[in-house]
């Protein structure tokens, strides 16, 4: 028998061209899935790719919108849905690689978003993020847009949604807020016990690690915050640290600038935020009503009080007759919304029998300042006496204009609290024009608030009672008081000791005050350090013409905005050349009656700030 090894090799063969094959088909297949993997992944990645393009697109268009309507905020108000909606965007995207369309989340191409301006609350709302613990009147405003790329052959659009708060936060809250450099070296220790807030820098020392400054509630500056005076403070050179911070995670630099606009304008720049307690522009000055009370106009607070008095040019402490002259203001009077308040006394002159007409509770006198170097010519409001003007029913008495406040068709809903002053006598180098409260220790029981652009001086105890029988007379008791608030170039303390018989030539020794307690918000400018003197500080921001080694109590809130425009000689520490005061016991606090709204003192200043809320894409 033969065999044919042949044959054999043959179907070896046949079975390796198989083999070939068939690696060849499970690579191709291989490389058809790859191809088919990486195509398909490439065209998940593009449009994943695209997407990510549509919702930035989308979110500039919010962002846009929101930017625009931030810059109307803060200049006044907001304008209507239609100033945001019909915006053009070409702008943003024509040096964009895709082109898209926007519209609103309707779909609708002829807005370019779907915004939703809410009302203002009328009720205070707590407020979040950075601010919370305060609280603020809330504008909320949502704002959506929808971004469709053009010519992609895809419709891969993305819509952003956001929210965000446009609040008005009450300045008075704050235990201290600046809008400038805040200093504060104190001697003693002192404890501030509420929010501190510089639109500036802070320099803050203690005096020693056993009397220190310390903090108790959050610190922030849209500057830096140092432990050490500023570099323009020749006074307290050497000074280092000993400041305690009691919360966590404080102090806060490089803090947003919280801005208080005026007129139309963002700047915060301290003296154009010092218009405020001037007479109004004439844009804004009656007898143009309607841009006086605007919410542009109503910044202004001689178009925001319920009372103004006036003197002439020529108005000095013996003056009779029209000197003075009142006003009443009800913006919602719109036929008559600046009323003349009748005096409602007459005075005779017992040596001419000449009859004068004048006002109980408002009257001229003068007296001397020792840090300015001048004879105050003031205005002189007794509260006691104004409180009892407002409840007369006589003729010529202040309950018809209490009424009209208070309650019928052109109520404001409160009786009248706010009083705005402007004294026509011009400064020289000899005279300061100012205002003076005395007799306060019960204010009208809506409270009261004096607003100038003068210099304020306070005589005796100011708002420690309501009725007479309980005081308030010590740190942290405001259980007695009622909403008050002091708005002024400065603000001077005058024990009732004081005597205005005290003149250029009466030495300090012979000033002797007694205790003295000021339940009040203020709101005043100071003479800033300059390299060449100190400002005095915070611990000095009530100024001081006596000779104390008693107590001065303060509860309230200090707002420091401006450099002071009128009393404007410099800070000198007691015990040295030219001192004009001797030190007290400063028992000073802030008053928590500030954290509830309904107590916060009449024509409170607000600030203005934006809050972001929620923000979604998809």
């Amino acid at each position: 028998m033969r065999i044919s090894p042949a044959h054999v090799r043959r179907t070896r063969h046949g079975y390796a061209l198989l083999v070939v094959m068939s690696i060849m088909a499970v690579m191709l297949l291989v490389f058809a899935s790859t191809m088919y993997w990486t195509s398909s992944n490439a065209n998940v990645t593009q449009r994943n790719n695209l997407f990510t393009s549509s919702e930035a697109a989308a979110e500039s268009c919010t962002e846009n919108i929101l930017a625009t309507m931030m810059r109307d905020y803060t200049y006044g108000s907001l304008n209507p849905v239609a100033s945001y909606t019909s915006n053009s965007m070409a702008y943003l995207t024509n040096r964009w690689p895709l082109y898209f369309q926007f519209s609103d989340t309707n779909g609708n191409t002829a807005n370019i978003a779907s915004v939703s301006i809410g009302q203002v609350s009328t009720a205070a709302t707590n407020l979040n993020s950075q601010f919370v613990g305060l609280f603020g009147f809330v504008q909320p405003v949502t704002v959506a847009s929808t971004a469709t790329p053009e010519g992609v052959g895809y419709n891969l659009s993305a819509t952003v949604y956001q929210s965000i708060q446009f609040a008005q936060i009450p300045l008075f809250q704050y235990a201290v807020f600046y809008n400038m450099d805040l200093e504060i070296n104190p001697s003693a220790a002192m404890t501030i016990n509420g929010r501190v807030h510089s639109n500036g820098n802070i320099w803050a020392t203690g005096n020693s690690s056993s009397v220190p400054l310390t903090f108790s509630s959050s610190v922030d500056a849209a500057g830096t915050v140092s432990n050490l005076p500023s570099p323009l403070d020749p006074h307290n050179v050497g000074r280092n640290g000993n400041v305690v911070y009691s919360l966590s995670g404080q102090p806060v630099p490089d803090y947003a600038s919280l801005s208080l606009p005026i007129g139309g304008s963002t700047n915060n720049n301290p003296t154009n935020v010092q218009a405020i307690l001037e007479a109004p522009p004439l844009a804004f000055a009656q007898p143009n009503n309607s841009s006086a009370y605007s919410s542009n106009g109503l910044i202004y607070l001689a178009n925001a009080a319920d009372l103004i008095i006036s003197n002439s040019s020529s108005g000095l402490s013996t003056a009779l007759g029209t000197n003075l002259a009142v006003y009443y203001q009800n913006p919602n009077d719109t036929l008559n919304p600046l009323q003349y308040v009748p005096p409602d006394l007459k005075i005779t002159n017992t040596s001419t029998g000449v009859v004068y007409s004048n006002y109980s509770f408002a009257t001229n006198v003068s007296f001397y300042d020792y840090r300015e170097s001048d004879t105050i010519q003031a205005v002189q409001i007794d509260v006691g006496l104004l409180d009892t003007w407002l409840t007369n029913t006589a003729t010529r008495g202040g309950s018809t204009y209490n009424v009209a406040n208070s309650t019928g068709g052109y109520s404001k809903g409160h009786t009248i609290n706010s009083i705005y002053v402007y004294n026509k006598i011009p400064i020289t180098s000899s005279q300061l024009p100012a205002v003076r409260m005395v007799n306060g220790q019960r204010l009208p029981p809506a409270g009261l608030t004096v607003a100038t652009t003068d210099p304020v001086y306070i005589k005796g105890d100011y708002n420690t009672t309501v009725n007479g029988t309980a005081f308030s007379t010590a740190l942290g008791d405001t259980v007695n008081t009622a909403p008050a608030a002091i708005l002024a170039d400065a603000v001077t303390i005058l024990s009732s000791s004081w005597s205005d018989n005290n003149g250029a030539g009466t030495p300090l020794a012979l000033r002797i005050p007694v205790n003295t307690t000021i339940n009040a918000a203020m709101l005043e400018g100071i003479v800033p350090s300059n390299g060449s003197y100190y400002s005095g500080g915070l611990e000095n921001f009530l100024r001081l013409l006596e000779n104390w080694g008693g107590t001065v109590t303060y509860n309230g809130s200090i707002v420091v905005m401006y450099p002071s425009q009128y009393a404007t000689n410099q800070w000198i520490a007691p015990g040295t050349s030219g001192a004009y005061y001797g030190p007290p016991t400063r028992n000073w606090g802030f008053d928590t009656n500030y954290s509830n709204s309904a107590l916060l003192p009449p024509l409170t200043p607000t600030i203005k700030a934006t809050i972001r809320g929620n923000y979604a894409a998809w």
